[in-house]
């Protein structure tokens, strides 16, 4: 092998390793993220509090870009802006941490990811004309089937009537969710830059929204609000933007969607060990599903050859 050769094999491997740990941290964070707001409305938050901390930090620390870029970036279409807004925004963490009220942090794990897929399948066959192929059709069934044994083999129990409705709101979540994939890939902005747009009206929207229905930070244990204002706003509201780029970067779009369905699993360990959520090889099952539904559904097993 030449000196070149050698060079560039490094370079490809240290590149690598940067996107490997890059995406790593990105799915702990998603995952802590799910298992701190599960915490939070378990004790003396609420769903209005979750978002305040959630989006105050990213409004602060991405202040100068939404300054130099204005807070509605332009060329960006008010379609596109709404849908970015609500779909990772305010009003998506206000619906993910009310199902959180009622959901272990495990089944969220396991459905977040898992209905989102489908729902972005769907979106983008109805509005796009995609059509999958049959290997992505069968990791979208892998993944109704993983969803369907959460109710199925009741995991955590008898399945309350909270509980439904708990599941109900996280599929609404993930279809905002979806629909704020598609609009921020046809929006045109970076990660930090649709980061910061959306962090600016989500802190706008949850500050006015408090105005109405007060909240309960000033009340809670600074521990607590430190904890929630690190895993919320700077992890999953800044780290996680830069880590998820420079995995996307160096390993692609394929590898770093692989790396994020390893979420249900870290979440529903997290959610065993630190929360005492319940565990069983029915939700051992449904981690399985998704996770090798989700992998799928991305393509990644296509890059393999025998």
């Amino acid at each position: 092998m030449s000196e070149t050769s050698a060079l560039s094999a490094t370079g490809a491997t240290e590149s690598r390793l940067v996107g490997v740990t890059a995406a790593l941290a990105t799915v702990c964070i998603w995952a802590g993220w799910l298992i701190a707001t599960r915490y939070a409305m378990t004790s003396s938050f609420t769903a209005v509090d979750i978002g305040l901390m959630r989006f105050v930090v990213p409004f602060v620390l991405l202040a100068p870009i939404w300054i130099r870029k204005g807070i509605w970036p332009k060329g960006l279409s008010m379609t596109n802006g709404l849908l970015m807004i609500v779909g990772s925004g305010a009003f998506y963490t206000l619906m993910v941490a009310s199902a959180l009220e009622f959901v272990p942090a495990s089944h969220v794990g396991i459905l977040l990811p898992g209905v989102m897929a489908v729902w972005a399948v769907l979106i983008a066959m109805l509005l796009f004309g995609e059509r999958p192929g049959r290997v992505r059709i069968v990791g979208y069934a892998a993944v109704v089937i993983g969803v369907g044994s959460l109710v199925a083999l009741k995991p955590a129990g008898v399945i309350s009537d909270d509980m439904l409705m708990g599941y109900g709101l996280v599929s609404a979540g993930a279809f905002m969710w979806a629909c704020y994939t598609h609009a921020m890939r046809q929006s045109g902005l970076g990660a930090l830059e649709a980061a910061s747009f959306v962090g600016f009206w989500s802190f706008v929207v949850m500050a006015i929204i408090a105005l109405f229905t007060g909240t309960t930070i000033g009340d809670a244990p600074m521990g607590d609000i430190m904890m929630l204002l690190t895993a919320q706003g700077l992890l999953a509201g800044c780290v996680a933007v830069i880590t998820y780029g420079l995995a996307v970067r160096h390993i692609g779009s394929t590898g770093a969607s692989a790396f994020g369905a390893m979420t249900p699993a870290l979440t529903a360990l997290g959610g065993v060990i630190l929360l005492g959520e319940p565990g069983n090889l029915a939700l051992v099952l449904a981690v399985v599903l998704v996770i090798l539904g989700v992998m799928t559904a991305s393509g990644v097993f296509r890059r393999v050859r025998i």
